[in-house]
């Protein structure tokens, strides 16, 4: 009698043992078995047996499948007979006794399969897959192929049997977009990666959507030089508007010359004759507002420019936008700092942000962490558009609205254009 109990005992833990190594073989990265394999023959048939995945965990399943039946053979009989023998003993469930130990025999050999047998080795597993793997792949390596025979059999029949149902003509394993958006967040909450990094991730997955008149600068905060005008004149506007470089007309927007670099504006007014500034320019490089942003790059790398004039559909300029903005789309806004100097987000001493009219939609969810934007379907560009499609009008300074769990009041107006937007947290502060 007792035999058979240790029998079933060691089926129970040879079952464990495969669970284990199939558990770490699956959640083992090959990228660090590939590393171990360089100087361990273990690792190398751990990598080998990692990459042949469908021959692996079929010898798995046969074993685990043959493993079961034993256990039920061994154990369900031997059990319940010593149940039975006991509760004979009883006047009360004498009667009952056979039906009892049955029930009993099982529900024993049913914990210890599924705590012993499955769970517990599965954990362990997943606590060190890697070096798991590596410690079973010399046993599971024999073990498989002693399964072979088996599988290739098993393999077989079940390959003739899918052909008596239809198969669909596309399959679904594609990874997707948003799978890969789901496995970098996973990856941030387990840890294995920052809050920058998953970020910088989703920055780069969402910039192929998003078109060149979410990351421009609008036509009314261009500052030109003109062609036209006088030196003093362009000397002025170079003083109070420090950029790398210029869009230039002569006389208005409608006659675009190009894009002056401010380097060529220095060499000039030091070469020690008349100064022309506009002696070197870039030819003007046009681009749709509906074209996209990994579109926009390409053009940047055939025209070998950094600078395109956004226009609509009758040719009338829209905004500019730079290699610079592109790459701030990706990597944020270095202390959220533009090229002029100013800060379109500042953080204020109680925590609240005063953020420029100005900035990209896009900047202000990712800061904010937002996953929807009030009004989305209105498709504006800037924060002051998002405020705008709020109002539905023209808001006073003062005037405020509420947005998950964020407060946006308008704190300074232009003439009719939003300039600045205080954003408060509204969330419950944590006191400790």
């Amino acid at each position: 009698m007792s035999l058979e109990i240790a029998i079933v005992f060691a089926l129970i833990l040879f079952n464990g043992f495969f669970a284990l190594s199939e558990m770490a073989m699956v959640t083992a990265r090959k990228t660090k078995l590939k590393q171990q394999a360089q100087t361990s023959q273990r690792a190398r048939v751990a990598l080998e047996l990692s990459e042949a995945p469908e021959r692996f965990l079929s010898a798995v399943q046969v074993w685990i499948t043959l493993i079961g039946i034993l256990t039920t053979y061994f154990g369900g009989d031997t059990i319940a007979a010593v149940m039975q023998t006991k509760l004979v003993q009883y006047p009360l469930i004498a009667p009952y006794a056979a039906g009892t130990s049955v029930a009993i025999s099982v529900g024993v050999i049913l914990v210890f399969s599924v705590v012993l047998g499955e769970l517990l080795p599965k954990r362990l597993a997943i606590l060190r897959p890697e070096k798991v793997a590596v410690a079973v792949a010399i046993p599971m390596r024999f073990l498989s192929a002693s399964a072979k025979p088996v599988v290739v059999g098993l393999a077989w029949m079940t390959d003739t049997l899918l052909k008596l149902f239809p198969r669909p003509a596309d399959s679904d394993s594609d990874i997707t977009e948003e799978e890969i958006k789901l496995l970098v967040s996973e990856s941030h909450e387990q840890g294995v990666i920052d809050r920058d990094e998953r970020n910088m991730v989703n920055r780069v997955l969402n910039l192929g959507d998003r078109s060149v008149d979410s990351l421009m600068t609008p036509r009314p905060r261009m500052v030109w030089l003109d062609a036209a005008a006088s030196l003093e004149d362009n000397l002025s506007t170079l003083h109070e508007h420090p950029y790398s470089r210029y869009p230039v007309y002569r006389g208005s927007d409608q006659d675009v010359v190009g894009v002056v670099q401010t380097k060529s504006l220095l060499a000039e007014m030091t070469s020690g004759t008349t100064p022309d500034l506009f002696r070197e320019f870039t030819p003007p490089l046009f681009i749709p507002e509906s074209a996209k942003a990994m579109a926009l790059l390409d053009e940047f790398r055939s025209a070998e420019v950094a600078f395109a004039f956004v226009v609509d559909e009758y040719g009338e300029i829209k905004g500019m936008i730079t290699l610079t903005d592109v790459m701030t789309a990706v990597f944020g806004r270095l202390a959220h700092v533009l090229e002029s100097g100013e800060q379109p987000i500042v953080q204020r001493a109680d925590g609240s942000w005063l953020i420029d009219g100005s900035l990209a939609i896009e900047d202000l969810r990712d800061h904010l962490t937002l996953t929807d934007l009030p009004h989305e379907d209105e498709e504006y560009r800037t924060v002051a558009g998002m405020v705008m499609a709020h109002f539905a009008r023209i808001p006073s300074v003062g005037e405020s609205f509420e947005h998950a769990l964020y407060r946006f009041e308008v704190i300074d107006l232009d003439g009719a254009r939003i300039d600045k937007v205080l954003v408060t947290s509204m969330a419950p502060r944590e006191v400790g």
